[in-house]
């Protein structure tokens, strides 16, 4: 019983790992939180999928995978995005989703050389959930 055990974990570790690098593999460069949310939302999504789909435990991670990296990766292209547009135009920017449920706030703080601080802010239900400060620098 206990080398079964293994092999379907074993087994469905290969999977998330080749699922993440599927799914993240394929997009074109992208900025570091886009890469760092894709890969959360990967595992968080496949870990869950496993836990859901109790009849098809493989397809569970599948498709939670996909998911997670769809949603992980958007929400870290987002910050990225708006990071970017503070950092240019030098005022804050905000991006909502239509159904009001996350908002990113991005505001330059002070410039440093042809750089920009910017401090980014993730809300989800009007609750901060990350913030961070970061040096965007034109590319």
């Amino acid at each position: 019983m206990g080398k079964l055990l293994w092999k379907r974990l074993i087994g469905l570790l290969v999977i998330v790992i080749f699922s993440f690098t599927i799914f993240t593999g394929c997009m074109p460069e992208t900025g570091e939180k886009t890469k760092e949310g894709a890969a959360i939302g990967a595992v968080a999504g496949a870990a869950l999928g496993a836990l859901i789909d109790k009849n098809n435990r493989w397809r569970g991670v599948v498709v939670g995978a996909a998911v997670g990296t769809l949603i992980g990766g958007t929400a870290g292209y987002i910050m990225d995005k708006a990071a970017k547009e503070a950092a240019t135009t030098k005022k804050p920017v905000t991006y909502e989703s239509e159904d009001r449920i996350q908002k990113v706030y991005a505001k330059p703080v002070k410039s440093q050389g042809n750089c920009e601080w910017v401090t980014v802010q993730y809300y989800e239900y009007g609750k901060l959930v990350k913030e961070e400060k970061r040096l965007v620098c034109p590319n």
